[in-house]
């Protein structure tokens, strides 16, 4: 908790705003904390992007992963560890983009994933996509930035599966979800309820496009069939009822 302390006290400057400025994009104090108090040296963890919590892993000593496409970042980390006896050795930095190296990555049962790096779409999905099986049950995810339109997205994803509970004290900005149930098998659209509660409007709409269409040509074998489909549907949902 000490070194954690004075890390929070004296943060180094990692990353690069702008040719020459450094700066330091840090997650919140409150997420620190939070990996902080849920590892140790026996976890196994990974991280997409590096900063002040590449240093709370290696001070942690936690078998960790860091994925980050600059090596200066990396430099700079494992220079500040170097300053102040951080010891780096059980931290595999791999310098390249997470979407090229989590597919081949061999990881399993990884106790905490950390989502930081890249927040264009669509990589955050493809971060969370490539690691979510590897997690244990009971392990932790951590989204950060979820300020951002894709870590959102993927917070209110994660937030209906049934797979997964959200952090009560999540910070503002951050999502942190607890795995609690294995994935029986891969899902089709229909078995994601935020896909689903977030399509009914769209394929609602797709159809009235689609009726007035052929109304339009005057298509009507094709109308037709369509009405009739539509109220075989409406059968089949109200026997179900």
């Amino acid at each position: 908790m000490e070194k954690l302390q004075e890390l929070l006290k004296n943060p180094p400057l990692i990353h690069e705003e702008a040719p020459g400025k450094l700066t330091s994009w840090q997650l919140s104090d409150e997420v620190l904390y939070f990996i902080n108090n849920n590892i140790n040296e026996d976890s196994i963890t990974l991280e997409t992007g590096t900063g002040i919590s590449t240093i709370l892993f290696a001070i942690k000593s936690s078998h960790h992963t860091c994925i980050c496409p600059s090596e200066k970042q990396v430099d700079r980390i494992k220079s500040y560890c170097q300053r102040h006896q951080i010891n780096t050795d059980k931290i595999d930095f791999k310098i390249d983009f997470s979407e090229k190296v989590l597919p081949s990555l061999n990881i399993n049962k990884m106790d905490l994933v950390l989502i930081d790096g890249s927040h264009a779409f669509p990589i955050p999905f493809i971060d969370w996509y490539y690691t979510y099986q590897k997690l244990k049950v009971g392990g932790k995810i951590i989204i950060d930035d979820t300020q951002l339109w894709t870590g959102l997205v993927l917070k209110q994803f994660l937030n209906l599966e049934p797979e997964w509970k959200l952090n009560k004290n999540s910070p503002p900005r951050s999502a942190i979800f607890t795995k609690i149930q294995k994935y029986a098998q891969a899902k089709w659209y229909a078995q994601q309820p935020y896909i689903v509660k977030n399509s009914y409007f769209l394929i609602f709409k797709a159809k009235v496009q689609n009726f007035l269409r052929l109304l339009y040509v005057g298509d009507f074998h094709k109308l037709g069939k369509l009405i009739g489909n539509q109220l075989n549907q409406l059968k089949i949902r109200q026997n179900k009822i």
